[in-house]
């Protein structure tokens, strides 16, 4: 319902409250398939709006507050930076919000669910374009002022039963829904659902045009709602939610965001299990090599043969020496069997040889004790991942995902059912622990902050450092990039762990770990940025 007609119709009235008379800052993009289109309203508030292209699960949000550029950001139709905006509202018959600025330029945001994408239009001509920019420029762009519109054409078949029932009546599609949704244009699959959902199963003509009326006047004043399908999927809607727990919004671009937020941590949490899944596995192929490996059969032959050897020299003392190098003695051990050669050391006595082969027994069978016990560990281990694996087979939800994250974290590299407090090495760095499962890891220096980062610290860990100022790497993990409270937490920590700790104020800046990367010839524990974001927080030091 995010891409429906009446979402983005209340989402144009909206935007067009906020920013006519206000100017357009800047249009960027930082990442694929994302666009940003920073303005400040009419009221002097930064607002960006966000679109997204790629899935139809996405669609458009706002952000208060200004953009931060990132240095990879991609600065885009640079000829509209700066233009004051004149107008905001929606195609008449098509899901595209129009920005009317006053240079004569519009920014068309055109919303379908197969083919979303912003684009200039002057003259009637697109001049530019976020996607497909080549093919669409100097195309032709048909505004669709002349028809009466969606808005219209529903209006009069909600006050004009005689003609709903005309027009339902005369499509030739067989079954009610596909009907609905040809005499209905603007209505899509959840609005002709939520007509049939008020209607017996066996329905007229006369029903249907009831059901029509009620949905039609609730979408012209909506109750936006945001909350979780059975399966953790966010829903956004504009009537009363079937879902529990429901989150009730007052405006459309209000639950845009929060539902458009939800999504990005649904996404997210499906990210992480498919990461904690490759981590188990990479685990239990190096515990089933190294299984493959051990050979206690051979080893304990090689015990059993050094002490055979031991007892034969010991009952050959008297025995003629012929060779100084091997002795052939007969197998008392085995009445039938060939008499046997022995190795000798050439310098020393057959009873000395034969100590030697004692000791090596000895110590033979002491690694056979060793290997034995690391086999045991290693049968355990992976049997243990086994079963976390086949726990992830039955995840069907991202609430059961989450729940598995968190009693398995991958960013710690540990499971309660591979490691305990009494046989877990402690980890080099100050740790602190925010919260159940959220931990913040510390470094002490700059080789120990390399290690943090390049070695322990994963790609969707949080990381932070004091902007300007040396100190330690800080890791933030178990949290996403929305918990903004835990971010603090963790950004007064690091900037106490800064040469500005004795500062008012200090700007921390964080990132996703992916976004931290060695440059040539840097010192240790010197990195190159990328996608940071800064916050200004007191110093504060945590408790390990």
């Amino acid at each position: 319902m995010i891409r429906n007609y009446f979402t983005l119709y209340h989402a144009a009235m909206e935007l067009h409250e906020r920013l006519a008379g206000g100017y357009l800052i800047e249009i960027s993009s930082q990442h694929k398939n994302e666009l940003n289109l920073s303005f400040i309203g009419v009221d002097g508030r930064h607002l960006q709006i966000v679109i997204v292209t790629h899935t139809p699960l996405l669609c458009l949000s706002v952000k208060e507050g200004a953009h931060k550029k990132a240095r990879n950001s991609a600065s885009l139709m640079s000829e509209v930076h700066k233009q004051q905006v004149s107008r905001v509202d929606i195609s008449p018959s098509d899901r595209e919000i129009r920005i009317l600025l006053a240079n004569e330029t519009t920014i068309v945001l055109q919303l379908f669910s197969s083919n979303t994408n912003v684009f200039l239009v002057r003259e009637n001509h697109i001049i530019d374009a976020f996607k497909h920019k080549n093919a669409l420029t100097g195309e032709p762009w048909q505004p669709g002022n002349n028809s009466p519109g969606v808005l219209r054409n529903l209006e009069t078949l909600a006050t004009n039963q005689t003609l709903f029932v005309e027009q339902f009546n005369s499509r030739s599609e067989k079954e009610i829904p596909e009907k609905l949704s040809a005499a209905l244009a603007g209505f899509d699959r959840s609005l002709v659902q939520e007509v049939l959902k008020r209607v017996p199963a066996e329905s007229s003509a006369e029903a249907l045009f009831i059901a029509f009326q009620s949905v039609f006047y609730e979408l012209l004043d909506p109750k936006i709602t945001v909350a979780e399908k059975e399966n953790g999927e966010p829903k956004f809607s504009l009537f009363q939610s079937p879902f529990p727990q429901p989150h009730f919004f007052n405006s459309v671009l209000e639950g845009l965001t929060d539902y458009s937020i939800k999504m990005w941590q649904f996404f997210e949490t499906k990210e992480q299990l498919k990461a904690l899944r490759s981590k188990l596995l990479r685990d239990l192929g190096k515990k089933q090599k190294a299984l493959e490996s051990f050979n206690t059969e051979l080893l304990g032959e090689f015990a059993q043969n050094y002490e055979t050897s031991g007892h034969l020299l010991m009952a050959s003392l008297y025995q003629p020496r012929t060779h100084r190098e091997s002795i052939t003695v007969k197998n008392i051990f085995e009445q039938e069997a060939p008499d046997t050669t022995i190795k000798l050391k050439e310098a020393l006595t057959l009873q000395k040889n034969a100590e030697e082969y004692f000791s090596k027994a000895s110590k033979t069978r002491g690694k056979l004790k060793v290997m034995q016990g690391r086999l045991t560990r290693l049968e355990e281990e992976a049997k243990a991942l086994e079963k976390l694996l086949a726990e992830t087979d039955t995840i069907t939800t991202p609430k059961e995902a989450r729940r598995f994250i968190e009693n398995y974290s991958i960013s710690l590299g540990k499971s309660s059912a591979l490691s305990t407090k009494n046989n877990r090495a402690p980890l080099p760095f100050r740790v602190i622990q925010l919260s159940q499962s959220i931990t913040l890891l510390v470094g002490k220096n700059a080789a120990n902050n390399d290690l943090l980062t390049f070695t322990h610290a994963r790609p969707h860990d949080i990381w932070l450092h004091a902007r300007g100022s040396s100190g330690s790497h800080c890791v933030l993990k178990g949290a996403t990039l929305q918990q903004l409270n835990e971010i603090k937490k963790a950004a007064e920590i690091a900037a106490w762990y800064s040469s500005a700790k004795h500062s008012e104020l200090v700007p921390v800046l964080y990132t996703l770990k992916k976004y931290v990367r060695h440059g040539k010839h840097l010192a240790p524990g010197q990195v190159i940025v990328e996608r940071e974001e800064v916050i200004l927080v007191k110093p504060l030091k945590g408790t390990e």
